[in-house]
C-alpha cells in the first residue's frame, strides 16, 4: 500500500493577460483578477498505486484498495500499469470572497471571484498533472488524460471511496452527503501511467 502525499502552496502559473485572452467570457479586468488571485491557496493530496485489474468495466487499484466502475475510465487507462488518484483545492478564499461580495451587493466582484475560482481549480489540476508528468518522463512513463467522477459513466457517488483511498484528505477537503466538496473549488481525478506514449 502506497502513501498518501500532500503538498501545499503549489505554484500555479497565472499570466493574467493570457488568461483573459484565452477565455472569451473572461472579464477584461486585470487589476481585479490579480487581486483576487492572491486569495488562491493551493493544496493537493495524491496517491499512486498499481493497477491490479482492468476488465473494461471495472478498474481495480492495488489489493482492491479502490475499484472504479466505469467503462470510460477503463478504456482511457487500458494501456496503463499504474494510476494516480488526486484531490486538490484552491482553498476557501475565492468562494468566501464571492459569497461575502454578493451579500454586500458587490455583484460584479462576486461574479468575477466565482468565475476565477472555477477556472483556477482547473488551472491547478492542469499544472499539477504536468508536474507529475515531468517526474514520470525520466522513468519512461507517460500520462493519460485526466478523468473525474461525474463525467462519462464514472458516477459522482464514487467520491466517498476516493476520499477513503486518500485518507479523507486529512479533513482539509471534505465531502458532503450529496458528494459535493468543500471548499467548493476542488477537484478529484485519476490519471493513468503507461510505458507507451498516450495519444
Amino acid at each position: 500500500m502506497s502513501a498518501v502525499h500532500h503538498m501545499q502552496n503549489f505554484f500555479i502559473p497565472f499570466d493574467v493577460q493570457q488568461f483573459i485572452q484565452t477565455r472569451k467570457d473572461c472579464p477584461d479586468d486585470p487589476q481585479l483578477l490579480k487581486a483576487l488571485w492572491r486569495k488562491v491557496k493551493p493544496s493537493v493530496f495524491w496517491r499512486e498505486e498499481s493497477i491490479s485489474s482492468n476488465n473494461e468495466e471495472v478498474l481495480t487499484l492495488g489489493n482492491g484498495d479502490l475499484s472504479i466502475a466505469s467503462c470510460y475510465v477503463c478504456k482511457g487507462l487500458a494501456q496503463c500499469s499504474r494510476a494516480t488518484i488526486m484531490a486538490l483545492t484552491i482553498g476557501p478564499g475565492l468562494p468566501d470572497e464571492a459569497r461575502i461580495s454578493a451579500q454586500d451587493g458587490q455583484l460584479y466582484r462576486s461574479t468575477v471571484a466565482d468565475y476565477l475560482g472555477s477556472h483556477g481549480a482547473e488551472l491547478f489540476a492542469e499544472a499539477f498533472c504536468q508536474y507529475l508528468q515531468q517526474q514520470a518522463v525520466p522513468k519512461g512513463m507517460y500520462a493519460t488524460l485526466r478523468y473525474s467522477p461525474g463525467y462519462g459513466d464514472w458516477a459522482l457517488g464514487a467520491q466517498p471511496e476516493i476520499f477513503k483511498f486518500l485518507n479523507q484528505c486529512n479533513g482539509e477537503i471534505r465531502l458532503s452527503d450529496n458528494y459535493l466538496m468543500e471548499p467548493v473549488k476542488s477537484i478529484t481525478a485519476i490519471i493513468g501511467w503507461s510505458n507507451q506514449w498516450q495519444k
